[in-house]
Order: C-alpha cells, then structure tokens, then sequence
C-alpha cells in the first residue's frame, strides 16, 4: 500500500497550463507545459473526488507510477503514457496506420491536443493520418494549415515591404536629420570677420 506522504512523479501533457485546487487541504497547483512535480499520494486520491479532478488525472496530468494508478482505480491504456516525442513520432515516422488509429481512439484528450497543434504547426505531409486526426479533434486539420501558410505569407510581405535600414551606424547616419529644408544664406563681407545674411527660408 502506498502511504498518503509518499511522492508521487506527476507531469503535465497539456499544451497551456494545468490547475486545481483542494480548499480541504489548502491546496493550490500549477504545472506549465511538461513540467513535472512530486505529489503526495493523498494529495492525488483527494483529487480524484474533487469536482473535475478525475478528468485532470485521466486527461490532463500523468501518474508516472503504476501502483499508485492501481490505488487510484484508474485502468490505463499505453498512450496514456505517451510523451510529446511519442506522439511526433506516431505523427511522421511511422507509416502504421492502424497504430496510429488505435492512438486516436485510446490516447487522452491532452494527447490529442498536441497531436492536433503538432500537425497543424508542423503540417504532417501524410494525408490519411490528417483527415483521422481532424475527425478525432474536430478540427479540420487541412483548413488550419492553410490559414497558417496565409498568414506566413502575409507575414512575410510585411517584412519585404520594411524599409532597409543599416545594421552597422555609419557616420553620415548619426547626423541629426533636419526637419526642413536648409536655409540659403550669403556672405555679406568677406574677410575674417565675415557675416551672412539670410536670403530665403523654405517650409
């Protein structure tokens, strides 16, 4: 039996943030994307019986210990387990498609998740395993994938259209600019103490 004080390796599978809280126990976590932290076992089975708590445990968050799953009654399956690399691996390197049907129809909805935002951002070239992927997501992988390369597009005409401006300052580029245009002047003597008069200003 695992006591209630023992630490238990918990991760986070979700893209953003994971939370919750335990007012009982005046408990308040966080993870960000992948973190992982050590929780106290009765920490997690109180969880479990929180209001949401046994969809973080399922979907969100993975126990990285079997006994304490087993404690908690949560039969898993093996994509239950599967890490981000897992996923980009099923996503471009492997050419079995009923393994990768059994991942959509057994990994948690935080597996999906990054396998949508994986195969969006980095567009997974095969076709059979984007239209599986947006019947499982409910979004249409294709359509995503060309509003991002729109977008790139669009991005990149902006910075085509910037005026080039030098890395390096040259002497010439830290003079002050004027405003408007220089006045003309002419001399009014010559010699050493000569003055100038000022013949005409343009605004």
């Amino acid at each position: 039996m695992i006591k209630d004080d023992e630490l238990i390796v918990v991760r986070n599978r979700n893209n953003g943030w994971t939370g919750y809280t335990l007012p009982d126990s005046n408990v308040r976590r966080s993870f960000a994307p992948e973190e992982e932290k050590k929780i106290p076992y009765g920490e997690l089975r109180s969880l479990q019986y929180a209001p949401g708590g046994d969809y973080i445990l399922k979907n969100l968050l993975i126990v990285e210990n079997k006994y304490a799953l087993e404690q908690l009654n949560m039969t898993v399956e093996p994509e239950y387990f599967y890490t981000e690399k897992d996923i980009r691996d099923i996503l471009f390197k492997s050419d079995n498609m009923d393994a990768f049907l059994d991942f959509l129809d057994y990994a948690t909805d935080g597996a999906i998740e990054i396998a949508t935002n994986i195969a969006v951002k980095e567009r997974v070239p095969d076709s059979r395993k984007r239209e599986a992927l947006s019947k499982r997501s409910g979004l249409n992988i294709d359509n995503a994938i060309k509003v991002n390369e729109i977008m790139d597009t669009e991005d990149e005409k902006k910075d085509e259209e910037k005026p080039k401006e030098r890395r390096v300052k040259t002497e010439e580029s830290d003079k002050p600019k004027r405003r408007t245009e220089a006045p003309k002047v002419e001399p009014t003597s010559t010699g050493s103490g000569s003055k100038y008069k000022i013949v005409s200003v343009k605004e």
